[in-house]
C-alpha cells in the first residue's frame, strides 16, 4: 500500500466520529452560535442560512440543550455544547445525547491550562464509557508572545502545551488565533500555525483553526483591538488556514456575546437581540465560497507549507518549483502563503495573497499541458502566464 494511502486512512480514521456527524464535509462552526436563550425555528433557519453547520454554546441546562438539538437537525446543524447535567449525571446525560442526530459533540473547556487538560480528560474519560461517537471539543490559547505561554498555560512551552491536548481524548487539535487587529497582521500568527501543524502531523490528529467575526475592544480605552471584519480579513484567516491544512473553520462569534466589564463587542453577525447585521451578509457571501473551497481541502494531505517574499518568524522560504511547473513568481510586497497537498492521487497548489490591503500579482509557467487553474466552484480551467489575486484571497491550481 502507499504511504499516501496509508496517512489518508488514518486521517479519515481520526476524523471518523466527526466526519460522520458533518456527512463527510468540512465543519464550519460558530463559537457562541444560537444562545439558548433565542433557541427556535427561526433562529437555527438564519444560522443555516448563514452557512454554519455547526453551532457551539454552553447551554444553562440539559432540557435547552437537547431542545437546541432537536431544533438544529431540522435545519441541518450540529450542536456542541454542554451543560451543568453533565457533570452531576454524565451518564444519563451522555446516554441521551448519544440518540440524538442535531447533536455533535462535547463543549470540554475554552483555553484551558495543562492541569485542566489533565482533569477534564476524567469527565471525557467517563462520557465515553457511554457515548464514544461524538467528539470532545477543547479549545487551545493562542500563541501570541512566548513569554506570555508559561504563565497562561502551565506548560514551558508552546509545542509542551500542544502536546498536552494532544494527548487527550480530543479527536482533534483546536486553537484560536486572531492575527488581524487595527495595528495590522500579528507577528506571531503563522510561527502559530507552523507549530499547530507539527503538532498534528506528529499526533495524527487534524487541526481546527479559528476566524474573527466580531470586532470587540476595551471600553473607554485606546490601543491594538480587531477591526470589524470583511470580506478580506475573512478570506486572509480561512484560506492560511486551509493552506495550513485545517480541518474545520470556526469563526468567533456569530451571535454577539453581550458586554462585560472586560470587552466591547459589536459588529457581530447577529445583535444580542437577534437581528442580522451587515457583518451577516460579509460571514454568508464567505462561507458561501467556502462550503465549495472545502471541498478539496478536507481529508487533503499537505505536503509542504513556504512563504514567498516575506518569511514570517518560525516559517520556511519558498525556494523549489512545484512539479509540472517552470516558474512561479509573485509580485507583492507582503508575501504569499504557498502549500502543496494531495488529495484523489492529484497534486494541487495553493497560493495566499497575505496582503489585506491591495491585490497580488502570480507569474506562472506550466512545463507542459498538465496544470490547470481551479476556479473556487473546482471547476478547471487553462492556465494563464499571470494572476491577480484579491487581497487576503486564494488561487488553486492542479498539478498532476
Amino acid at each position: 500500500m502507499k504511504k499516501n494511502s496509508i496517512y489518508l486512512i488514518l486521517l479519515l480514521l481520526c476524523l471518523l466520529p466527526v466526519t460522520a456527524r458533518a456527512n463527510g464535509k468540512m465543519p464550519i462552526i460558530a463559537y457562541w452560535g444560537v444562545p439558548d436563550y433565542a433557541t427556535s425555528d427561526e433562529a437555527f433557519r438564519t444560522f443555516s442560512e448563514c452557512g454554519f453547520t455547526v453551532s457551539l454554546y454552553p447551554y444553562s441546562s440539559y432540557d435547552k440543550l437537547l431542545k437546541a438539538c432537536k431544533i438544529a437537525e431540522k435545519y441541518g446543524v450540529g450542536i456542541i455544547g454542554n451543560c451543568p447535567e453533565l457533570h452531576s449525571k454524565t451518564t444519563t446525560v451522555a446516554r441521551t445525547l448519544k440518540q440524538e442526530n442535531g447533536f455533535f459533540g462535547y463543549l470540554i473547556q475554552d483555553e484551558p491550562t495543562v492541569p485542566q487538560m489533565r482533569q477534564q480528560q476524567q469527565l471525557i474519560s467517563r462520557i465515553k464509557t457511554t457515548d464514544s461517537t461524538h467528539c470532545f471539543y477543547i479549545n487551545l490559547l493562542p500563541f501570541y508572545n512566548p513569554a506570555w505561554i508559561e504563565p497562561s498555560t502551565k506548560a514551558k512551552n508552546y509545542p509542551e502545551y500542544l502536546k498536552a491536548a494532544a494527548a487527550t481524548s480530543c479527536q482533534q487539535i483546536s486553537f484560536d488565533h486572531y492575527p488581524v487587529t487595527t495595528n495590522g497582521i500579528r507577528p506571531t500568527w503563522y510561527q502559530n500555525l507552523e507549530m499547530v501543524r507539527n503538532e498534528s502531523l506528529s499526533s495524527g490528529k487534524p487541526f481546527w483553526a479559528f476566524v474573527l467575526s466580531t470586532a470587540h475592544d476595551v471600553p473607554f480605552n485606546e490601543g491594538n483591538y480587531y477591526p470589524v471584519a470583511t470580506l478580506s480579513s475573512l478570506r486572509l484567516q480561512i484560506y492560511s488556514n486551509l493552506a495550513y491544512g485545517a480541518q474545520a473553520i470556526q469563526y468567533f462569534t456569530y451571535w454577539n456575546p453581550g458586554e462585560n466589564d472586560k470587552w466591547h463587542y459589536h459588529d457581530a453577525p447577529v445583535t444580542t437581540s437577534g437581528k442580522k447585521t451587515n457583518t451577516w451578509y460579509v460571514v454568508q457571501q464567505m462561507n458561501q465560497e467556502l462550503k465549495t473551497t472545502a471541498k478539496l481541502f478536507y481529508g487533503a494531505k499537505v505536503t509542504s507549507v513556504k512563504h514567498m517574499k516575506v518569511i514570517p518568524q518560525g516559517c520556511s522560504k519558498q525556494t523549489s518549483i512545484p512539479v509540472n511547473l517552470s516558474s512561479l513568481k509573485i509580485v507583492s510586497s507582503k508575501g504569499a502563503v504557498i502549500s502543496q497537498f494531495e488529495k484523489n492521487g492529484h497534486i494541487y497548489l495553493a497560493v495566499v495573497n497575505k496582503d489585506l490591503q491591495a491585490s497580488m500579482r502570480l507569474l506562472v509557467k506550466a512545463k507542459n499541458s498538465t496544470p490547470r487553474q481551479l476556479t473556487k466552484k473546482l471547476l478547471e480551467k487553462s492556465m494563464k502566464s499571470y494572476y491577480d489575486i484579491d487581497a487576503g484571497d486564494i488561487l488553486l491550481f492542479r498539478l498532476s
